[in-house]
């Protein structure tokens, strides 16, 4: 059996440093706060902090999921790709100066590095506007991260076509509107996800919320501590603090 290299640095909400056997992948940048959205927790990593990057992938289209001017010093002849669910977010990218920016529909696949594949899975909607999730595959592992998946539905869908994962990054907030439903995930939603897709640990996301002036706006349901006590025997939830690398054994 081929052991897996697994290591996971929480940067802020969804934005994650994955290094899955030897390559580095960040999702759903945010380091930049503005007036009308701040973090509700430390900043885990500057962009100068990080490793040559196998790809940037994004779920959503909002600006903590999305910040890709704060890329900038990685745009180039050799900057990595960049994987959004939208044509705008592709075109926007590219005129950042990142070389390969590309649109990815539910159900495609990309060869991310040598030995590291991605497919992109069904997360909902925002609006109209479709979110992604994605699962990396190496010889040794499968990661589902699902920086902005509101329902375990999706992935019991996705479950009963494929294998099951070893890793799980979900998000626990249970972010609503004050009037309108809920837009990510709570902690009983989480666990039950990763346990749905087979995952051995669970590392939540989108935890924190910030006090800005749209956060009157909204209204938070749970956190990663919650969904510690939530899970059962059979699940290992990771409540990871940012900035702090974990390797992880599966």
């Amino acid at each position: 059996m081929i052991k897996a290299s697994i290591a996971v640095t929480r940067v802020v909400n969804s934005c994650v440093l994955l290094e899955l056997d030897g390559h580095a992948v960040l999702t759903d940048p945010w380091f930049t706060e503005r007036w009308f959205l701040r973090r509700g927790e430390p900043l885990g990593l500057r962009v100068a902090d990080l490793p040559p990057l196998a790809a940037v992938v994004v779920t959503n289209l909002a600006a903590n999921h999305s910040d890709l001017r704060a890329l900038r010093a990685l745009a180039g002849p050799d900057s990595p790709p960049v994987y959004v669910p939208t044509s705008r977010m592709a075109r926007r990218a590219a005129a950042l100066g990142f070389r390969h920016a590309e649109r990815l529909r539910w159900g495609q696949e990309r060869e991310v590095a040598p030995g590291l594949s991605m497919r992109v899975v069904p997360a909902g909607r925002t609006l109209v506007w479709p979110n992604n999730a994605y699962v990396f595959t190496t010889p040794g592992c499968r990661v589902f991260f699902g920086g902005e998946i509101a329902e375990v539905t999706p992935l019991k869908r996705y479950r009963a076509g494929h294998r099951p994962v070893d890793l799980a990054l979900l998000p626990v907030n249970g972010l609503r509107p004050l009037l309108g439903p809920r837009l990510v995930m709570g902690p009983a939603q989480a666990v039950a996800g990763a346990s749905v897709l087979g995952a051995k640990a669970l590392v939540p996301v989108h935890d924190a919320h910030g006090r800005d002036p749209l956060s009157v706006l909204f209204r938070i349901a749970g956190t990663a501590s919650d969904a510690v006590a939530l899970a059962g025997p059979d699940l290992s939830v990771v409540d990871l603090p940012t900035g702090e690398r974990r390797v992880l054994t599966l």
